[in-house]
């Protein structure tokens, strides 16, 4: 679409070349719906505010490239090994590895458990339960920055082949929404990255899910409380 921009730019008019400066299906381009599109009034004042537009845009995109390569230098002198360690997670790129490290700090000491990492970032669900049932189960709000980059992480290991999360929300996907499903890869992955930044040892796919042993005690207590009150339904 920019070749487009940078035509009309240039004073280009004709729908047709503008047309096969797109990227588009053949059926659209057969119809002459594209070519349509592409016709109109562009005026002197037009292709001048246009080609503002377009200085900002490419302004906009060489200082996020600026950032991007100072954040990452800035990881790489202070935090190496956690950049490197956050690296081996399935779906995790420079950019989300830098932002994780930005607004956790690398350090899970301030984080009693993988639990209050996923609350602090917001990937938990509320509280809201009234005489056993639940009224809600919509996600509490958190780090605003954090949130996003993990969801999109999530989404990434998702679709990466072989791996447990493209697993594990595959099967997810069958009983709730797809958003569900990739809030709970979300969460995973928080609990992921809170064992790495405390242990520093890279990502141990053979593993698939990280217990704490606290966490796992009470899961094997709730379960041989359901088979007594099993047992006591069927004497």
């Amino acid at each position: 679409m920019l070749s487009v921009i940078d035509a009309l730019i240039a004073g280009e008019r004709d729908a047709v070349r503008l047309s096969k400066l797109v990227y588009a299906s053949k059926k659209n381009k057969e119809n002459g719906k594209l070519a349509a599109a592409l016709t109109g009034c562009m005026k002197e004042h037009h292709r001048f505010n246009l080609q503002m537009a377009k200085a900002e845009y490419d302004l906009l995109i060489k200082q996020s490239a600026e950032y991007i390569e100072k954040i990452e230098a800035i990881c790489l002198r202070d935090f190496p090994r956690q950049s490197a360690l956050l690296k081996t997670i399935p779906g995790v790129s420079r950019i989300s590895s830098a932002v994780i490290i930005a607004e956790t700090g690398a350090d899970m000491k301030v984080f009693e458990n993988s639990g209050k990492l996923s609350g602090w970032v917001g990937l938990r669900p509320k509280n809201d339960e009234s005489a056993g049932k639940y009224k809600s189960t919509a996600i509490t709000k958190g780090n605003r920055y954090l949130k996003p980059i993990l969801v999109q992480v999530a989404w990434a290991a998702s679709r990466c082949k072989g791996s447990y999360f493209k697993d594990k929300f595959n099967r997810l996907s069958i009983r709730k929404s797809s958003k569900k499903a990739l809030i709970a890869i979300a969460r995973k992955i928080s609990v992921v990255v809170w064992n790495i930044l405390k242990d520093l040892t890279p990502y141990n796919p053979a593993l698939q899910v990280i217990y704490e042993p606290a966490k796992l005690d009470a899961r094997i207590r709730y379960h041989q409380k359901e088979m007594e009150r099993i047992a006591k339904l069927n004497p």
